[in-house]
């Protein structure tokens, strides 16, 4: 296990996409290359990190997080597809159990008044817990990035980004910790606004953002 990871993630991790390039700015990675031996492994012994790495890595520690679980989630399914089902996976890997998310359908339907969160629109029996920000892009089961929808809206936004405006109203909810409190699910606010922050911030401009069923807007960042 030591050798796969010396020979893999550690010698390419500082690597430049497509590029021959490597930007040692985490650690000194001179010793480390892919035919590395368990002798080699040894005589390195451990890493040092460089000056301000540490602190650098716990303060952005919940983005970094939450995009190489995207990532892994995305190449576990590219490498299975004809196999695997995309919300599957990731549910299997890192999330809540889904059927633990029903617990929000009476607390979220209540919260909001028994409307979709996105249109509006009376919600009957059919009940959907949707991640605002999708788990795709951002693996969080806190109930500040889950609401309640109709099939309609939920199965058309599927793995969009919304436009911010829906992540703003969900983060800004009142009672958030009474639904936790109810249904022992974390509400993760400052998480959540965090990598919500991040996502948009690395978006291209023009990436189409998902407002209503079959509406979509360019974003303007």
């Amino acid at each position: 296990m030591r050798l796969t990871i010396a020979q893999q993630p550690l010698t390419h991790l500082q690597t430049v996409p497509h590029s021959a390039a490597r930007d040692e700015f985490l650690y000194d990675a001179a010793g480390f290359h892919k035919k590395m031996t368990v002798s080699d492994v040894d005589r390195i012994a451990v890493i040092v990190l460089r000056p301000g790495v540490p602190e650098g890595l716990r303060r952005t520690s919940v983005l970094l997080r939450t995009f190489v679980r995207s990532v892994w989630a995305h190449d576990v399914i590219d490498l299975n597809r004809a196999e695997l089902d995309a919300e599957d996976i990731d549910g299997f890997l890192f999330g809540t159990d889904r059927t633990a998310l029903r617990a929000l359908v009476d607390p979220l339907r209540d919260l909001q008044s028994g409307r979709c969160f996105y249109c509006d629109g009376r919600l009957h029996s059919e009940v959907h817990i949707d991640h605002v920000v999708p788990w795709s892009m951002i693996p969080i089961d806190g109930v500040a990035n889950l609401v309640a929808t109709d099939a309609r809206c939920n199965l058309d936004k599927s793995a969009s980004i919304p436009v911010q405006d829906h992540v703003t109203r969900a983060l800004e909810r009142q009672f958030l910790a009474d639904v936790s409190s109810l249904t022992r699910i974390p509400v993760l606010h400052k998480r959540t606004a965090s990598a919500a922050h991040g996502v948009y911030a690395t978006l291209p401009a023009g990436s189409l953002l998902w407002r209503s069923s079959g509406t979509y807007q360019p974003h303007s960042p």
